[in-house]
């Protein structure tokens, strides 16, 4: 009884395994980086990554120390390989003040290119860049 319970065990540690590994997307590549604004780290910033062509968005949030990781869904990280839009806001509507110009979110000027393997992409902001805008109303 013992060495079939065992059994059953593997098997099903086993097939976890593999399934785990048949839900990785290709068309995804680890992105990691750090969001400074005027050479300071942007704390609690929404990193929005958008495929030029075809593909899915990816979003991140900074942490206290600028530092992001993409998310593709829930359980899933990573960014759309090739081409992307970058947008970076720190506004919501909770009442949130936006830092940082339109050239960087609304109006993005940021593109990367997302290769197979692990990504950097750091974003140096400069709050001179341009008009900042606080949402809808603005």
């Amino acid at each position: 009884m013992i060495g079939t319970a065992r059994t059953a065990i593997c098997l099903t540690a086993a097939l976890a395994t593999w399934l785990a590994g048949c839900s990785h997307n290709e068309k995804l590549s680890e992105v990691t980086g750090i969001v400074t604004l005027d050479g300071r780290p942007l704390a609690d910033a929404m990193i929005v990554f958008s495929p030029v062509g075809a593909g899915t968005t990816s979003y991140g949030r900074s942490d206290s120390d600028g530092k992001f990781r993409m998310l593709f869904k829930d359980d899933e990280y990573g960014a759309w390989l090739g081409e992307n839009i970058v947008r970076i806001t720190t506004f919501d509507l909770g009442g949130k003040k936006e830092q940082v110009p339109v050239v960087y979110n609304t109006k993005s000027t940021l593109k990367v290119d997302v290769k197979a393997g692990e990504n950097v992409h750091n974003f140096d902001l400069k709050s001179t860049a341009g008009k900042i805008v606080q949402g809808p109303a603005d």
